[in-house]
């Protein structure tokens, strides 16, 4: 089940803000707060996966190139 993330639209008291909530993608969204009662909207939510985008073999296959401080010579050369 997908994980949602929501907002109060008045900064909440007593509540976390933002707060998420594990449902099924078939329920609707939550149009108030389970805790307090307030308003909220869902929000969209980072997402993150298990591939780390700054490996330096995703960082050349998507045309970017990496430079590293060269404490020998002095300046920075390309990885």
């Amino acid at each position: 089940m997908p994980i949602y993330e929501y907002k109060h639209k008045k900064k909440p008291d007593k509540c976390k803000d933002p707060f998420e909530v594990i449902a099924s993608i078939k329920d609707e969204a939550l149009s108030e707060c389970p805790r307090c009662g307030q308003q909220v909207e869902r929000v969209l939510s980072a997402f993150t996966g298990k591939v780390n985008i700054f490996a330096d073999s995703n960082l050349k296959e998507k045309g970017f190139t990496k430079l590293v401080k060269d404490n020998v010579n002095g300046g920075y050369r390309k990885v």
